[in-house]
């Protein structure tokens, strides 16, 4: 075999015959002290790596408590319960999942026992489904609610205008009547 020479003046001269060879050689009969070291670069590695686990697993439960939180707020004001799914359970289809305010899930099955489980129990993957499956019916309940409420508003504003109406008429009353001093020199 011919070795490979550089023509650049800033590099050496390398032979790739040589090269080849010892890299054979140190695969074929592996170093000791190589062999340690990468075997202790592989366990920083592996620490390195589940550290980072850890630390999303630590992130995955603060998400979690922080979404737990929020969207308790938002159901407790509102208290508004919403049926969730069987299936995101892997539950059968005629069990009931009931959804509270304070986001504790009641769920019947279909023998008749009942449970409760909290909603930040679940793994994300549950947690997900569980608000995609709400989100529209929560959203539903808002607007219903929103439509009563402006429509009761609109009523006492209207009656609260009439009232005041009412209450400026008796203010201009005494004005538009003569005054029994007036009507006392007349007769």
């Amino acid at each position: 075999m011919q070795s490979a020479e550089s023509t650049d003046s800033n590099n050496p001269t390398v032979d790739v015959e040589q090269n080849s060879s010892v890299l054979t050689a140190s695969v074929s009969n592996p170093d000791p002290i190589a062999s340690g070291a990468s075997t202790l670069a592989q366990l920083n590695t592996l620490i390195e790596e589940s550290m980072q686990i850890y630390e999303l697993e630590d992130q995955k439960t603060n998400i979690i408590d922080d979404l737990h939180n929020a969207l308790k707020i938002i159901t407790e004001f509102l208290s508004f319960s919403v049926n969730v799914h069987p299936q995101i359970f892997n539950l059968p289809s005629d069990s009931n999942i009931v959804l509270l305010p304070n986001l504790d899930l009641i769920i019947k099955l279909s023998n008749g026992k009942t449970e409760t489980k909290k909603f930040s129990d679940y793994p994300p993957e549950t947690i997900t489904q569980i608000i995609e499956y709400v989100t529209p019916q929560l959203i539903g309940l808002i607007q219903t609610q929103k439509a009563y409420l402006t429509e009761k508003i609109t009523f006492l504003r209207t009656a609260t205008k009439q009232l005041n109406t009412l209450s400026q008429l008796k203010e201009n009353l005494p004005n538009m009547l003569p005054s029994t001093e007036n009507t006392e020199n007349v007769v």
